[in-house]
């Protein structure tokens, strides 16, 4: 990895976002921000991070159901540590603990825990794209029922992805080829119906619209502005994941991320970047402390179940 360009970018966004921050701000002025916000309040958007956290191993839980029954706290486990390298490691490359810790707890092949992730994900862009046009749909020149047609329309968009997939799939089962049989293969973990499919929708949805809420009341607490727009601000950090080039922990592009969702609405760049390292710290900050929560706490019911 050391001798990948992409890791020395990584590592110089990280070192430009530090030189930037103290250039404009000051990391102490930055930090001084979190007095504001009363203890209660930090302990209450924790919790519900922990909630977005079990939300998330649930979606797994389903999904993975016919592998997986019966140890939801290993799916639990599983999530955790899915997040905290994806969110420490660079270049997204932390994506691939997700197989590696399938196939490790639950022995699934690659070839099925691997798609299935690809497939998630692309749910997790589309829910965030939905929630960041629903924030905007006031925006749109044109009448109302218009408006909520449009975003209802936007809603149920997905679903005529399933009989488009089930095609492909039937195709390539058709098809006695090499390429045609691994590719089927790839396939296979994927929802042939539409219950599974709403289903990992609805958790999809119902987890983002509490991650970004949490994120956008937090940005909404360092910056005087619309909860409206903090929400766009939360949701283009979010969309950041999406970059082909990722910072060390996400340092530089997830500031840019947030920046790009606020300057348009004309908010100061120097307080905008303030409050995006700021939410940047708590994702963070959550990240490492729910993680050595959560894996401690399932060890200690693993172990607890084991002397039963």
């Amino acid at each position: 990895m050391l001798k990948s360009w992409k890791f020395w970018v990584s590592v110089a966004l990280l070192i430009g976002l530090i030189w930037l921050v103290e250039d404009s701000y000051g990391w102490a002025a930055v930090l001084q921000s979190w007095s504001s916000i009363p203890p209660s309040s930090l302990a209450l958007a924790l919790a519900l991070m922990l909630a977005s956290y079990l939300l998330r191993a649930l979606r797994f839980y389903d999904f993975f159901h016919a592998n997986c029954a019966g140890h939801f706290p290993r799916l639990i486990r599983i999530t955790v540590l899915h997040n905290f390298f994806n969110n420490m490691l660079p270049m997204r490359s932390g994506e691939t603990a997700f197989p590696l810790l399938m196939k490790q707890y639950f022995d699934l092949p690659y070839r099925h825990s691997a798609p299935a992730l690809l497939w998630l994900r692309l749910l997790d862009l589309y829910a965030l794209l939905l929630l960041a046009a629903f924030s905007l749909q006031g925006q749109l020149p044109l009448s109302e029922p218009l408006r909520y047609g449009l975003m209802a329309l936007l809603a149920i968009a997905p679903l005529a992805v399933l009989p488009l997939q089930n095609g492909l799939n039937r195709f390539l089962s058709n098809h006695h080829k090499g390429w045609a049989n691994k590719a089927a293969e790839l396939m296979h973990a994927l929802p042939a119906s539409p219950w599974p499919f709403v289903r990992a929708l609805f958790w999809t949805l119902v987890n983002w619209t509490l991650k970004v809420g949490v994120y956008a009341w937090l940005l909404a607490q360092f910056l005087p502005i619309p909860f409206m727009q903090s929400w766009m601000g939360a949701t283009t950090g979010e969309l950041s994941s999406v970059l082909p080039i990722h910072g060390v922990a996400g340092a530089g592009t997830y500031e840019a991320g947030i920046l790009a969702g606020l300057l348009p609405w004309g908010v100061d760049s120097r307080d905008a970047l303030a409050a995006a390292v700021n939410l940047h710290l708590f994702v963070l900050g959550t990240t490492l402390l729910l993680t050595a929560l959560i894996t401690v706490a399932t060890r200690h019911l693993a172990k607890a179940r084991a002397n039963k």
